[in-house]
Formats: C-alpha cells, structure tokens, sequence
C-alpha cells in the first residue's frame, strides 16, 4: 500500500522515514486516557492520527488517521486546515497511504524533492470509530457502556462518510469526512458537540479559528518558520528553565518517529525517564485553564461544591516527582517559577508518596496574604513581571505566596480531566500533605451556596466559585459547569485610548478608553486561545471610560506603557462618544475596573479602576454579563447535563406571557405607540407602532453589527402596512445628536445624497419611530466619512462604498402564480419556498466544491437570500461578473428551474436567480429586518441546515426574539469571515458543471 508513496521519494535526499520499519505499540504515545486508581490499563491502545503543517508551494495540512489492520497512515491534504465550527465544510484530498512511521516526522524536506518545505507536527493523539456492538471486553467497565472499534480502513472501502472522535492537544470531539466529487474529494466538517464552537471571524476574530491560535507544533512549540530559523541547532538544545519548557529536536531525529515509547510501571531506565520527560512537556504546554461562566446570584444545590474565589494569579503547575522539580506557568501561558521561589521549594515536597510515581499537572490559584489571611491583590502586584533575582529574594520575603490547588489535570501519563470533578477532588486531597503551609487544597462547602456567598461578602472577598460535581475539566474553555458569583461587579477591560491629562494630570492622561470581546451570541463555552491575540479586533466593543480610581504611582506606569504602544486610528470599528481629544493605543493592555452596572448599550456605569492585569491575555477580556440564571429551574437543568436543545425549553412558558415593554427609559422620545401597524388576525393580536419599536429594541445587539457604517435606504410606512408608503434616501431634516449621516456622491442626481447611517441603539430606534418597518443597509461600508460627496473619490478605496462585504443572490419563486399575473411578485406558498430551497442548496453545493463558505436567511416574504462574505478589495462590477458565472454554473447544473430574465412574465413557474443585486447602492433587507406584509414576518438567518424543515413564516416580530436568545446567531461570524474570491477562482477551469 507504500508503492506509491515511494515511488515519489529519494530517500537518499529526504528525511522522511522510507516506511520498512514496522512500528509497534512501542511507538505509542498515548497508551491510555484514562484514569484508572490501580493501574490496571487495557492492552490495546487506540489507533493515532496526526495532522502535520506542511509550507511546501502551497501552505496546507496533511490529516493522517492509523489503520491498524493495514498497518498504515490513510491520508488527506486539507489547503485550510481543520476548523473546529460545525458550519464550516473544509475540503479534504485524499493522497497517497504513509507509514506508520511518517506519525511524528517534523523537519525539512529539501529542495528538488516531492513535497519540500517545512512540516511540523500541528496535533496528534488518538482516535476511534464505533460500531453499535457493544463490546465483550470487561477492561473498562467502569466507563459504562462500551463500543468496539472499526478499522477505518474497512469503512472507506464501503462508506462515502467516516465519522470519528479525535482526542488530541487541539482538536477533541466528533468530526466527519464526507466524500463529493471528483472520486478522491472530501469534506471534513466539525459534529455539533460540546468541544465546537463558532469561528470568532466574529469574537468576530480570526479568533475562534485555531489553525491562527495555535499554529505550532505540539511537539516543538516551533511554527514553520521557525523550523527554518533553528534547523542548524543540535537536537538536544533546551531552552532555560525558567524560560518555555521546548524541547528541540533535529530534523534527523523527528524523522525517525522514535522519539516516544511506551514506559513499563516499575521499570524506569534512562531513556524511559527521557521519554516521560518529554510526555510531561507535551501534555503540561496544550494544558489551558478551565475557566467559569458568570452567574447572576448565588444558591443552593446538592450537585454543585462552592470555594472562594481567590483573588491571585491563575497558575497551572508541572512537578517532577523523579526529579523534585517543577515548573509554574501562568494563564497567559508564561513560565512564571523563577517569581515565586518559596513556592517551588514547597511544591517539590508537597505530596504524598507513592500516588504518584513520575509527574503530576496541577490547577490553582497563587495568593499574597495580608496579615490577617486575606487575599492582598495590590501586594500581589509588587511581585508580578519582576525578573531580577535579588528583587524576587527581597519581594517573596516580604509578600511570601501561597499556593491554593483546586484541581488535577494529570497523574503520571493518566489525563484524568474527563473523570467527575469530585473523583479529581479525591485523588488531590490524598495527594497532598496537609502540614504544607505553602501548598494549599483550596476547600470547599457542598450545596449550600447562598450561605457560603454571604460569608464571603461579609468579609469581602471576590466571591465564589461554583462547581458541578460531576463536571469533567474543559481544558481552555469558560464553561457553564464552573460559575463565578461575584461580591462587586467587575470587569476585564483592554484599553484602546486615552485623553490628555489636564490640572494635576496634565503630564499623565485624562481618562482610559475601555473595550472588551462581546460574545453575548456564542453561548457558553469560549475557547480562551481565541482573541485579540490574534491581531482581529472586529469583536472588540467599546464599554465606557474611566477616569478615577489611579494613584500617581499607576498615572505614571500606566501613562509610560501606553506612549510606547500608540498607534494613529481608532482599533475597533466604532466608539459611540468622546470626551475630548483622544489618543489611540494598541489593544493589548488589560485592568480591572469595578462597576455599578450595565446600561442597556453595554456601556458600564461608573467605572472605577482596580488594577492592571499583567495576568491575562486580552483574548479573555470577555464582556461579563451574567450567561448563567440560577433560577431553581435552570440549575436543575443544569444539573440533569441536559443538551442545548433542551435548555431551549427553559423559557418556552416565557414566550406565552403578555409581552412587556422595555423603552421605559426612552418612552419620551416616541410617539403614537398604540398605532395599530398590523391589524388583528386569526393568527395574532394587532401589532402595534410600539410593539415594533420593542421588538427591535430587544434585537438591536444582533442587529447592529450587520448596519454599521452603512446607508440605509428608507423603507417607511408611517400608518402601517396598510396606509402610505415611501422609500428616503436624502435626509434633509432636523436630527438627533446621536445620528450620524454620510455625503455620497449619486450619479444619477449629479450631487451628494445625505444618507443616514446607523451605528447604535438609539439611531435605530429613532428610525423605526418613524416608521421604518424593515431596515435596508448597502453591501458596502464608508471608510472615510469624508470621502464620498465627490464624484472623482466614489468609487475609490478612501471612500470605500464601491468595495462590498459580500457577493449576493435573491432567490424568488416563481412557482404557483396565476396566469395573467405574471408582472407581480408572487404570494407565499409553501411549495414555492421548498422549490427555492431546492435552488439553495444546489448553490450551496457549487460553493462548497469551491471551498467558499455561503451563509442564507429567509427575505421574510417568499424567498431567501444568500451571502459570500469577501475580503472587501473588489469592486461591485468584480463581484457583479463572479456572481454571473455561478448564476451559468447554476442553470446548467438545473436545466429549466431557475431564470435570471428581468421581465417577470417569463417567470413563471421558475426561482428567478438575481445577481444583479450587486451593484453600489442595491439594498436587500437587513437580517432581523421585519417585512411590511401580513404577519409581521422576519428575515432571519439560518444555518444551511435548518432549511430542509423550517417554515419562514414562523419567524416573527412575536417569535424571533424569544427563538433567538435562546439559539446562537447562525451569521455571528461573516463580518470577520474574508474570503478571496481570486483565489478560490484559480481552479474554476477544472470544476466540473
């Protein structure tokens, strides 16, 4: 099954293993993944995959999984690597069958052979596929049920999809590969499980994207690049102690796929203890803290344990028992053991023998106590980022730390986190010594939470830290198993700016600027190795200023640090207000502030500063708002592990209750609220002026994203569906402070045109007063408000108008319309919206095959809508001559179902195919745009699956916002989804019609 694969190979030239070796279980590295208290481990390990990085001509990733009955690495090339988004179908090609060998080969492949560049090993671990026979084995019985595993070999030869369960550093949970043509092309698309999330080209961000994340090897901690600047170093070279635990290895070395083998309890010589050294590195670097989930107040539960909240610094610890050593790192992911001496001399003697026998991965919290024992943060703070030695000796004498563990991650080469968290607890509590006044088990009181919060509020600490019993450790995700309450509202904050200083401030600055990630549509699990690290702040979202709270002392560090990072524009897309003069600096400077609350903007009251966070990386400066009611109800759910579907019942009951108005606040600014805009029907009361006004006041997060920057053609009916109607583009009259408008150029008035542009809540509201039902933004954004009343500048890169977003296509059927009705638009039937979905799909189809990600919504009347967000560097025309070649590709692939004629009396019984919407200045109705027809309907964004079942007209201004709140935004991710329709065009010559 090799013939191939050598055939292509000098391996006098190459590195790359030649495939005679014939690797056994001695070459595995991961024996066993769970814990098992005596020792008792099954002998048959599952088989391995690994996906290697490989930066030949093109950069790609090569998916290799182990068959273990052919002995052999069956693999596929995937140009952008997996993604850990359900939504997002990857293309996968198969290539040629590797050895076993090839597993863990990172090194240079020279040039003038198959394949030169650089490869790294980007993740490895295990794998299975399971049968629905329950397996006779008894060596894991304890686990519940059991599956036998199928070779994946036997699968491909008879199935055109392969699902399986990947446990690796970066990639865990189900996924699948799903065959399309031609023969040897594939699909490989993340399952819908607790380890997905949605890739933050939303928190917007390259962010949830982790092949940007975490683009180094797993082995190394080398990137591609770097393989390149290191390759002339020996293999044996380690960085110091104190620095990242890397070990390097030579191309000659990786090559040989040898550097694991298994280690035979009681048995250690030399090399074995090499090899569990090398273990421990690997596991403690992909090791990432579990982080909690704010909930609003506390309370009571047998299922859950509550401990302080301890205000320190957040530390993941590695030690040696062999040896006596250990190695500190610190959230941000830093090796931070050289700063807490008296705690590395603690941790080397802290546990009890015999438990452990070579290495333990621990959890915990790093605390400076005052003198009466309470948790001194600003003490803390003298001992963070110090790196002189005889500082450390001075400062660890005088702010001595402790050391409060929580949590267990790994026991010798047992990763224990899936085991229950109080089955963690256990291990931990007989693992360390209790008269350790250094290395503390953090102690908890079980049910009783409402209690244990108000002892700690009486005392005032942070607050407390609730945790299921049952819950398994989610390395690197805020989890809703682990939950924060806090004594004082507080907040992470990135700052983005500051004002100059005036008075006795008038060296140092005003006020800071402040910014957090709004993830209010990801629900509750968030990969904290997303974020603004990764230099995409399309997610960051501005939350006040605050200008109290310094001391001189912080005036002057602050100010300092903030000079040498300015930078000459604003970092976020929009601020809504300034107080004066501002000067911007780069996203990467994190506080704490304390609040008095949220305004219904997401703006914070009062904000008052604590502290600087050199702890935390600004990829987990999430907005706090509490995700996590603890209401009895919920927590029972909760409690029961019950899935999303299921919680999305919990507010059913709510949907059925009056619904309430929420502009208390604003009500002065509207009028004629009660006007009816929709009259009564057997399907619903009348729908009023005010109730409109709610529904987007309720919706206007979701919303406002997809309008900002954008002019709005004015679509409104000021008496309601029924009465006078008119579009407004020039905005000639009297408006708001808050309002913002942008002078663009018409060439068919031969002058500018005031378009109103709407970038926050209360423009939007103002606009729907008066009586804008549905809400219709250009494709384009302005870049520079200055720059588009001209007509030389228009259609320029400064203005930025004539650079859409996306490419766009209207679907509407033209199915069941009466003879002689043939010039107006047709009226709703359900077989008419199942023959456009039809039409959907089949475009969906060309795209996937293109590799280019699609997004659809519902018009909200009779058809749908479908996006390609692009990297905004083609002109409407550009994108206009795309969208004609898939509309060839399409009518070819659907002979006589669809039309693009322009005349509507040759329509019938055809989906009529618009591309032409892309043009400057086309509009489509925004999502979450109501539509002036019976019903109140709503064009609402799907995922492409959701279209086989859904009927459009259950989405309305009485549905969606309860639909919606519970369901995360399926188009969260297109704002920051750039794609290259050039790039994805250069195979369209071999794509088969």
């Amino acid at each position: 099954m090799l013939d191939e694969y050598k055939r292509k190979r000098n391996f006098k030239a190459t590195p790359e293993p030649n495939g005679n070796k014939n690797p056994n279980d001695e070459n595995s590295i991961i024996t066993d993944n769970t814990y098992i208290p005596n020792k008792n481990k099954s002998i048959q390990s599952k088989p391995r995959f690994v996906i290697q990085k490989h930066e030949a001509t093109k950069l790609h990733y090569d998916f290799r999984l182990e068959s273990v009955k052919e002995n052999v690495l069956l693999s596929w090339a995937i140009p952008k690597g997996p993604s850990l988004d359900p939504s997002i179908r990857r293309l996968a090609i198969q290539t040629e069958d590797h050895p076993v060998d090839y597993l863990l080969f990172e090194g240079i492949i020279p040039e003038g052979n198959y394949g030169a560049g650089t490869v790294i090993v980007w993740d490895f671990g295990e794998y299975s596929i399971e049968k629905k026979i329950p397996s006779k084995s008894t060596a894991r019985e304890y686990a519940g049920e059991i599956y036998e595993l199928e070779d994946v070999s036997e699968i491909l030869k008879k199935d055109r999809k392969i699902t399986f369960t990947l446990c690796g550093q970066k990639l865990i949970g189900k996924f699948s590969l799903v065959k399309i043509n031609p023969e040897n092309h594939w699909l490989l698309i993340k399952q819908n499980d607790e380890f997905a999330h949605r890739s933050l080209h939303d928190a917007g961000n390259s962010q949830n994207d982790i092949t940007e994340s975490s683009p180094a090897s797993i082995l190394t901690g080398r990137t591609n690049k770097d393989i390149l600047k290191y390759k002339n170093e020996k293999s044996s070279e380690k960085y110091n102690k104190d620095q990242k635990i890397v070990t390097r290895y030579s191309t000659e070395t990786t090559a040989n796929s040898d550097i694991f083998n298994n280690v035979e309890d009681g048995n250690l010589d030399t090399d074995n203890q090499s090899t569990i050294h090398k273990l421990e590195q690997i596991y403690f670097e992909a090791s990432k803290p579990m982080l909690s989930s704010l909930a609003d107040k506390p309370f009571n539960s047998k299922d859950w344990v509550f401990e302080i909240k301890w205000d320190g610094v957040r530390a993941i610890t590695l030690v040696n028992i062999q040896n006596k050593t250990c190695t500190i790192k610190s959230r941000t992911g830093d090796i931070i053991t050289h700063r807490y001496p008296e705690l590395e001399k603690a941790l080397e003697i802290a546990f009890n023998k015999g438990i452990s026998e070579n290495y333990i991965i621990i959890d915990g919290e790093i605390v400076i106590l005052d003198e009466d024992g309470y948790p001194n943060f600003q003490d803390h703070q003298k001992r963070m980022n110090i790196d002189s030695l005889q500082s450390i000796n001075i400062l660890s004498n005088r702010y001595p730390a402790v050391y409060y563990v929580f949590d267990i991650l790994y026991l010798d080469n047992d990763d224990i986190k899936e085991l229950p968290f109080i089955e963690r607890r256990e291990i931990l509590t007989n693992l360390i010594k209790k008269e350790n006044e250094k290395i503390r088990l953090s102690d908890f009181v079980e049910k009783i939470g409402i209690d244990v919060f108000e002892s700690v509020k009486n005392i005032n600490l942070e607050g407390v830290i609730a945790k299921h019993k049952r819950s398994k450790y989610q390395s690197g995700i805020r989890s809703k198993y682990w939950l924060k309450i806090k004594n004082i509202k507080t907040q992470d904050c990135i700052v983005i700016g500051y004002t100059r200083g005036e008075g006795n401030r008038k060296s140092y600055f005003g006020s800071l600027l402040l910014a957090a990630i709004d993830n209010s549509q990801n629900g509750t699990s968030i990969n904290t190795n997303d974020g603004v690290d990764s230099q995409d702040n399309s997610q960051l979202r501005f939350i006040g200023h605050t200008g109290s709270g310094f001391s001189f002392e912080n005036l002057h560090i602050i100010h300092q640090k903030l000079r040498e990072i300015e930078i000459p524009i604003c970092p976020i897309r929009n601020v809504p207000y300034l107080n004066r003069e501002t000067v911007w600096i780069k996203p990467i400077t994190v506080i704490e502030v304390k609040f008095n609350d949220w305004t219904n903007n997401k703006i914070m009251r009062a904000p008052i500063f604590l502290r600087i966070r050199n702890d935390k990386p600004p990829s987990q400066c999430i907005i706090e708002t509490p995700s996590v009611r603890t209401s009895n109800r919920i927590m029972n759910k909760i409690s029961k592990y019950e899935d999303n579907s299921d919680n999305s019942k919990i507010n059913k009951s709510e949907n059925n209750t009056k619904r309430g108005n929420h502009l208390t606040e604003t009500n002065n600014q509207f009028s004629n609220l009660k006007k009816e805009f929709w009259i009564a029907t057997k399907d619903h009361p009348a729908i009023t002026k005010g109730d409109l006004i709610e529904y987007y006041d309720k919706m206007n997060e979701q919303l406002l994203p997809f309008l900002q920057d954008r002019p709005l053609s004015l679509s409104r009916y000021p008496d309601g569906i029924y009465g006078r109607a008119f579009y407004q583009k020039d905005w000639k009259s009297e408006k708001p402070p808050y309002v913002r408008t942008a002078q663009v150029y018409s060439e068919s008035n031969d002058g500018e045109i005031n378009y109103i542009v709407c970038n926050n809540n209360e423009t939007l509201l103002w606009l729907i007063n008066l009586g804008c039902i549905e809400i219709h933004p250009w494709n384009s954004r302005v870049n520079d408000y200055r720059q588009c009343n001209r007509k030389d500048n228009i259609e320029k890169k400064q203005c930025g108008l004539n650079y859409p977003d996306f490419i766009v296509f209207d679907l509407d059927p033209y199915i069941n319309i009466v003879d002689g009705n043939g010039s107006k638009e047709p009226g709703y039937s359900l077989k008419a919206f199942r023959a456009t979905v039809e039409i959907a799909y089949s475009l969906r189809d060309i795209f996937d095959e293109l590799n280019f990600k699609s997004y659809v919504k519902t018009s909200g009347k009779t058809g749908l809508h479908i996006f390609l967000p692009i990297i905004n560097l083609y002109t409407f025309k550009q994108a206009r001559d795309f969208a004609k070649i898939i509309s060839q590709i399409l009518n070819k692939r659907n002979p006589g179902k669809i039309t693009t004629e322009w005349k509507t009396t040759v329509r019938k019984g055809k989906v009529f195919f618009d591309y032409n919407q892309n043009a400057i200045g086309k509009t489509l109705a925004s999502i979450f745009s109501a539509r002036p027809i019976e019903n109140a309907p709503i064009s609402v964004p799907l995922q492409w699956e959701e279209l086989a079942d859904i009927v459009p007209t259950d989405f309305t201004i009485m549905t969606v916002p309860g639909i919606y709140k519970r369901k995360i935004n399926p188009w969260k991710d297109i704002l920051s989804c750039k794609q290259n329709p050039e790039e994805i065009l250069k195979g369209i010559s071999d794509f088969k019609v």
